[in-house]
Protein backbone atom coordinates (compact mmCIF):
# COMPACT_ATOMS: atom_id res chain seq x y z
CA UNK A 1 0.00 0.00 0.00
CA UNK A 2 1.56 3.24 -1.00
CA UNK A 3 1.89 5.67 1.55
CA UNK A 4 -0.19 8.48 2.29
CA UNK A 5 0.65 12.29 2.46
CA UNK A 6 -1.32 14.68 4.21
CA UNK A 7 -0.74 18.44 5.03
CA UNK A 8 -0.58 19.93 8.54
CA UNK A 9 0.06 23.36 9.70
CA UNK A 10 3.86 24.68 9.86
CA UNK A 11 5.42 23.48 13.40
CA UNK A 12 6.94 26.03 15.87
CA UNK A 13 10.11 23.97 15.43
CA UNK A 14 9.90 24.33 11.73
CA UNK A 15 8.98 28.23 11.80
CA UNK A 16 11.71 29.33 14.60
CA UNK A 17 15.33 30.19 13.30
CA UNK A 18 17.96 28.40 14.71
CA UNK A 19 21.20 29.58 15.97
CA UNK A 20 24.20 27.35 15.28
CA UNK A 21 27.63 27.24 16.99
CA UNK A 22 28.45 30.18 15.29
CA UNK A 23 26.12 32.50 16.16
CA UNK A 24 26.50 34.68 13.18
CA UNK A 25 24.49 31.87 11.28
CA UNK A 26 20.81 30.73 11.41
CA UNK A 27 18.93 28.05 10.11
CA UNK A 28 15.43 28.38 8.67
CA UNK A 29 12.94 26.90 6.12
CA UNK A 30 13.64 27.52 2.38
CA UNK A 31 10.72 29.62 0.62
CA UNK A 32 10.40 30.12 -2.97
CA UNK A 33 12.27 33.77 -2.60
CA UNK A 34 15.74 31.41 -1.28
CA UNK A 35 15.46 29.84 -5.06
CA UNK A 36 17.91 32.09 -6.84
CA UNK A 37 20.51 31.93 -3.93
CA UNK A 38 19.88 27.86 -3.92
CA UNK A 39 20.46 27.44 -7.85
CA UNK A 40 23.66 30.06 -7.67
CA UNK A 41 24.93 27.65 -4.90
CA UNK A 42 24.76 25.08 -6.27
CA UNK A 43 25.50 25.79 -9.58
CA UNK A 44 28.91 26.76 -8.43
CA UNK A 45 29.54 23.30 -7.73
CA UNK A 46 28.43 21.95 -11.00
CA UNK A 47 30.35 24.20 -12.91
CA UNK A 48 33.42 24.02 -10.93
CA UNK A 49 33.24 20.50 -9.20
CA UNK A 50 33.23 16.72 -8.80
CA UNK A 51 30.91 16.76 -5.70
CA UNK A 52 27.58 17.54 -8.28
CA UNK A 53 28.34 15.38 -11.19
CA UNK A 54 25.39 16.74 -13.34
CA UNK A 55 27.67 18.61 -16.02
CA UNK A 56 24.82 21.57 -17.28
CA UNK A 57 23.29 24.28 -14.80
CA UNK A 58 20.66 24.08 -13.64
CA UNK A 59 17.80 26.53 -13.57
CA UNK A 60 15.80 28.49 -11.10
CA UNK A 61 12.70 27.34 -12.58
CA UNK A 62 13.84 23.53 -12.06
CA UNK A 63 14.73 24.76 -8.32
CA UNK A 64 11.14 26.28 -7.94
CA UNK A 65 9.61 22.94 -9.22
CA UNK A 66 11.47 20.93 -7.01
CA UNK A 67 10.31 22.81 -3.80
CA UNK A 68 6.90 23.35 -4.57
CA UNK A 69 7.04 19.24 -5.17
CA UNK A 70 9.29 18.57 -2.40
CA UNK A 71 9.35 20.99 0.09
CA UNK A 72 5.69 19.85 1.18
CA UNK A 73 6.96 16.29 2.24
CA UNK A 74 10.34 16.57 3.10
CA UNK A 75 12.74 19.33 4.92
CA UNK A 76 14.08 22.29 2.70
CA UNK A 77 16.04 24.45 4.95
CA UNK A 78 18.34 27.59 4.26
CA UNK A 79 21.54 28.60 6.39
CA UNK A 80 21.64 32.50 6.17
CA UNK A 81 24.60 34.54 7.82
CA UNK A 82 22.06 37.93 8.74
CA UNK A 83 20.19 38.20 5.19
CA UNK A 84 22.40 35.95 2.90
CA UNK A 85 21.70 32.49 2.11
CA UNK A 86 25.20 30.65 2.37
CA UNK A 87 24.03 27.02 2.47
CA UNK A 88 21.16 24.46 1.67
CA UNK A 89 19.98 21.40 2.95
CA UNK A 90 16.89 19.47 1.77
CA UNK A 91 15.21 16.00 1.25
CA UNK A 92 14.02 13.84 -0.76
CA UNK A 93 12.37 10.45 -1.71
CA UNK A 94 15.40 7.67 -1.79
CA UNK A 95 13.21 5.59 -3.94
CA UNK A 96 9.34 6.89 -5.19
CA UNK A 97 7.85 2.92 -4.76
CA UNK A 98 5.60 2.89 -1.70
CA UNK A 99 7.82 0.45 0.49
CA UNK A 100 10.57 3.33 0.57
CA UNK A 101 8.65 6.07 1.70
CA UNK A 102 10.74 6.47 5.36
CA UNK A 103 13.52 6.46 3.94
CA UNK A 104 14.60 9.96 3.05
CA UNK A 105 17.81 10.87 0.66
CA UNK A 106 19.72 14.12 2.05
CA UNK A 107 21.95 16.40 0.90
CA UNK A 108 24.00 19.68 1.58
CA UNK A 109 25.30 22.58 0.05
CA UNK A 110 27.75 25.21 1.30
CA UNK A 111 28.17 28.42 -0.85
CA UNK A 112 31.18 28.88 -1.87
CA UNK A 113 33.92 30.66 0.52
CA UNK A 114 31.48 30.05 3.54
CA UNK A 115 33.14 26.56 4.78
CA UNK A 116 34.55 26.48 8.01
CA UNK A 117 32.14 28.61 9.36
CA UNK A 118 30.14 25.43 11.21
CA UNK A 119 27.15 25.98 8.07
CA UNK A 120 27.22 22.39 7.34
CA UNK A 121 27.06 21.34 10.82
CA UNK A 122 24.32 23.66 11.39
CA UNK A 123 22.29 22.31 8.29
CA UNK A 124 22.54 18.60 9.04
CA UNK A 125 21.67 18.81 12.90
CA UNK A 126 18.30 20.51 12.06
CA UNK A 127 17.48 18.22 8.79
CA UNK A 128 18.41 14.96 10.88
CA UNK A 129 16.09 16.18 13.61
CA UNK A 130 13.41 17.17 11.28
CA UNK A 131 13.74 13.88 9.60
CA UNK A 132 13.33 12.06 12.92
CA UNK A 133 10.54 14.20 13.82
CA UNK A 134 8.34 13.76 10.83
CA UNK A 135 9.03 9.78 11.06
CA UNK A 136 11.12 8.91 8.74
CA UNK A 137 13.53 5.57 9.89
CA UNK A 138 16.80 6.31 7.66
CA UNK A 139 18.56 8.40 5.55
CA UNK A 140 20.62 8.04 2.63
CA UNK A 141 23.85 10.12 0.87
CA UNK A 142 25.47 9.86 -2.22
CA UNK A 143 28.96 11.29 -2.05
CA UNK A 144 31.33 11.44 -4.92
CA UNK A 145 34.61 10.09 -3.86
CA UNK A 146 36.98 11.51 -3.27
CA UNK A 147 35.25 14.00 -1.30
CA UNK A 148 36.82 14.43 2.44
CA UNK A 149 35.11 17.58 3.51
CA UNK A 150 31.96 16.20 3.07
CA UNK A 151 33.13 12.59 3.96
CA UNK A 152 34.09 13.92 7.86
CA UNK A 153 30.56 15.64 7.68
CA UNK A 154 28.47 13.00 7.08
CA UNK A 155 30.80 10.59 9.43
CA UNK A 156 30.37 13.24 12.26
CA UNK A 157 27.00 13.12 12.00
CA UNK A 158 26.38 9.44 12.39
CA UNK A 159 26.29 8.59 8.84
CA UNK A 160 28.14 4.74 7.90
CA UNK A 161 29.45 3.60 4.56
CA UNK A 162 26.93 1.09 3.00
CA UNK A 163 28.62 0.48 -0.32
CA UNK A 164 30.43 1.83 -4.02
CA UNK A 165 28.88 2.59 -7.19
CA UNK A 166 32.82 2.07 -8.91
CA UNK A 167 33.14 4.80 -11.56
CA UNK A 168 29.67 6.13 -11.89
CA UNK A 169 30.25 9.39 -12.91
CA UNK A 170 32.57 11.00 -15.75
CA UNK A 171 33.62 14.82 -15.57
CA UNK A 172 36.13 16.88 -16.06
CA UNK A 173 38.01 14.09 -17.80
CA UNK A 174 38.22 11.61 -14.95
CA UNK A 175 35.63 8.90 -13.58
CA UNK A 176 34.16 8.74 -10.62
CA UNK A 177 33.25 6.46 -7.63
CA UNK A 178 29.77 7.21 -6.28
CA UNK A 179 29.98 6.15 -2.05
CA UNK A 180 26.41 5.18 -0.65
CA UNK A 181 26.10 6.31 2.99
CA UNK A 182 23.45 5.50 5.85
CA UNK A 183 22.08 7.27 8.67
CA UNK A 184 19.79 4.86 10.97
CA UNK A 185 17.53 7.59 12.88
CA UNK A 186 15.45 5.72 14.80
CA UNK A 187 14.32 1.97 15.23
CA UNK A 188 11.43 0.80 12.78
CA UNK A 189 8.00 0.26 14.05
CA UNK A 190 6.12 -2.71 12.96
CA UNK A 191 3.81 -1.81 11.10
CA UNK A 192 5.34 1.91 10.72
CA UNK A 193 3.17 4.85 10.67
CA UNK A 194 3.04 7.53 7.91
CA UNK A 195 5.18 10.06 7.99
CA UNK A 196 4.47 13.64 8.87
CA UNK A 197 4.78 16.18 6.16
CA UNK A 198 5.07 19.78 6.67
CA UNK A 199 4.13 22.87 4.72
CA UNK A 200 6.43 24.93 4.73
Amino acid sequence: MEAQYGLVRPAAWLALPVMSDNEAISVRSAGPDDVPAICAIVNHYIEHDTSNLRTQPQTEDEWARELAEFGRRFPWIVACEGPIVVGVAYAKPWNPRGAYAWTAESTVYIADGQTGKGVGSALYDRLLKLLEQMGFRSVMAGLTSPNPGSEALHDAFGYERVGTIRRAGYKFGTWYDVVLWQRELAEPEDPPRPTTPVEP
